[in-house]
């Protein structure tokens, strides 16, 4: 197999063999081997219009393949600055159309609809499932144990409401209560008590299909 300086004296084969020395995934060219280094080495045994066309033919590879890395990186540039356009576009037309809907959202609180269905579309108002989170007056040492992880535990809590154990009052939308056992000396009775500090609801949101 020629040797890395024998095939100087051809560029393309030169050009195929400097390409063949650099991993496809990283970019990252390995070493030469030893066989590669001592050809090399040998140069000062060739005539000098030898050497010269040799030396001619590496340096017009390495301009080549200079100017290829040169484009290859104008070219990420260049997909850097439009990723970075597409990015500011798609966020510019994802509030758009936020706004869009909420156009509809005002004509319906306008109205007092909850939803409209067209010839082509059926628009209403859903809710998220509500879900238990922390309130101004938050404590995290009022809250019974088995509500809490390091700070509230807003599904221990969504599933104490759907089992029963917390409940809300028509009186206090927002709050959630929970019924203790309270006991004076030897009389117990059941209280209702609020979970205080944490306030229960959802948030409303526009669908159309």
């Amino acid at each position: 197999m020629p040797t890395l300086y024998e095939l100087a004296g051809d560029r393309k084969a030169l050009y195929d063999l400097l390409h063949d020395m650099i991993d496809p995934e990283t970019g990252e060219a390995r070493e030469f081997t030893d066989e590669e280094a001592a050809a090399f080495v040998s140069m000062d045994e060739e005539t000098s219009e030898s050497l010269d066309r040799k030396i001619d033919n590496i340096c017009k590879v390495f301009k080549v393949l200079n100017a290829e890395a040169e484009v290859a990186e104008a070219e990420r540039c260049a997909m850097r600055d439009e990723m970075a356009r597409l990015s500011r576009t798609a966020k510019a037309r994802d509030n758009a159309a936020g706004r869009a809907k909420m156009l509809i959202s005002k004509a319906f609180d306008l109205l007092g609809k909850t939803k409209h269905k067209t010839a082509l579309f059926n628009v209403y108002t859903s809710h998220s499932a509500k879900s238990a989170k922390p309130g101004q007056l938050f404590d995290i040492d009022k809250i019974p144990v088995r509500f809490q992880k390091r700070e509230l535990d807003a599904k221990a809590v969504s599933d104490a409401v759907k089992a029963g154990e917390l409940f809300e009052r028509e009186d206090r939308p927002g709050s959630l209560f929970y019924t203790a056992q309270v006991c004076d000396g030897d009389t117990c009775a059941l209280t209702e008590r609020e979970l205080e500090g944490v306030t229960w609801g959802g948030t409303s949101f526009l669908v159309v299909r």
